[in-house]
């Protein structure tokens, strides 16, 4: 943990809590870096390696629902405490926050009282639940918010917040083709108690997958790909398959990490026959490399009630979200996973068209492609702290 009061040098002080966030924090981090600022605060390993210099174990902060938070409670209330006093010295020119609502909403109430600038991206959903989020940037003229689809303008225009439209980091995808494999990827998620809550329902899934196939084709059966999000997820998904087969691994079944860079993530997800993947952004890159997949999640039993009684949109895959359809498959797992649920999964991964999932891919990436970059509007932002 990094003391602010080390060093009397002014600073841009960082919140990024998730592996999606610091795919879009790390191209910020750089242009700072670039442009002779300080940057501080807690963020991935992209960003690190970018510049950012870390006050917290990264690993600590991604966590999903009310259930995985309240066990983790003290250790994130220490992280914030820390964070909020970097952010009220003087010596913070100015805020960077990425998504992480719970911390970075906070962040915007101080940002707020002390009239500290702050960059707010991927702000709150508020299309899909608790819109009264954005009643804290009306009339807080020092914070910016810049969002990546247009679900989200429209939102947050009806509530009188003005926003920056930006090109989603997927759009610099550089695509090598390669041949298609058979093999299918599990995506279970980033956040290591979300992950390994979907893990067992996600390989039945598989399971399934690997004897419809042998049914509908010839030759070798397709192996089973578990994607780690991070290194920090590698052992524990790897332990988790092992207790699922009393110790003995099938051969056909696999953990590896994901590749860090965008491109090449999107490269190698390209390669694959199908998917299943967590909610998040996993669906979103999904859905632009053109490959068939489902989109499922089993929510801890708080997560599911707070989500009935207050999420109003009806999609929760992003790519259903944007379009206002439901272009890709979903699933919510209530309950243990049963051969009737495993079936439908995989009936909507083999019954989906390859020409109708690129054309998805295609109106997808060209949706995303509007606005600056991120790298474009750290830059105005900072040229916005150096006038003041």
């Amino acid at each position: 943990m990094q003391n602010v009061n080390e060093e009397n040098s002014p600073y841009i002080l960082f919140c990024v809590g998730e592996d999606s966030g610091d795919m879009i924090g790390a191209e910020m981090v750089a242009t700072a870096v670039r442009l002779g600022f300080k940057v501080i605060g807690v963020g991935g390993p992209l960003m690190q390696e970018k510049g950012l210099q870390p006050m917290w174990d990264y690993n600590e902060l991604p966590v999903s629902g009310v259930g995985d938070v309240v066990p983790k409670y003290f250790s994130l209330k220490n992280v914030f405490e820390v964070l909020s006093d970097a952010a009220e010295s003087k010596k913070c020119l100015g805020i960077v926050a990425i998504d992480y609502p719970g911390f970075n909403m906070r962040l915007a109430r101080l940002a707020k009282k002390w009239e500290k600038p702050m960059l707010y991206v991927a702000p709150p959903q508020v299309w899909a639940w608790k819109s009264k989020r954005a009643n804290i940037f009306k009339q807080a003229d020092n914070i910016r918010l810049a969002v990546f689809f247009d679900i989200e303008v429209k939102a947050y225009k009806q509530m009188n917040c003005k926003t920056t439209r930006i090109k989603h980091p997927i759009t610099n995808w550089e695509h090598r083709y390669a041949e298609i494999k058979s093999d299918m990827l599990l995506l279970p998620g980033s956040r290591r108690s979300s992950a390994l809550r979907n893990l067992p329902a996600f390989v039945a899934v598989a399971e399934k997958y690997r004897k419809v196939w042998a049914e509908r084709n010839v030759g070798l059966l397709p192996d089973v790909v578990v994607v780690a999000s991070r290194e920090h997820l590698e052992v524990p998904l790897l332990v988790a398959l092992e207790k699922l087969y009393d110790g003995r691994l099938p051969t056909w079944l696999k953990v590896v990490v994901a590749p860090k860079s965008i491109s090449d993530r999107l490269n190698f997800y390209s390669a694959y026959s199908a998917a299943l993947t967590s909610f998040g952004t996993s669906t979103l890159e999904m859905a632009c490399v053109g490959m068939p997949f489902a989109a499922c999640v089993v929510p801890d039993f708080f997560t599911y009630m707070t989500g009935k009684l207050m999420v109003k949109s009806e999609y929760l895959s992003l790519p259903n979200a944007i379009f206002g359809c439901g272009v890709t498959p979903e699933y919510i797992i209530r309950h243990k996973m049963n051969d009737r649920m495993a079936e439908s999964i995989v009936d909507a991964l083999f019954q989906q068209d390859l020409g109708t999932v690129e054309e998805i891919a295609q109106r997808l990436r060209r949706s995303l492609n509007v606005g600056p970059s991120s790298s474009e509007l750290m830059s105005e932002f900072l040229a916005q702290l150096v006038e003041r």
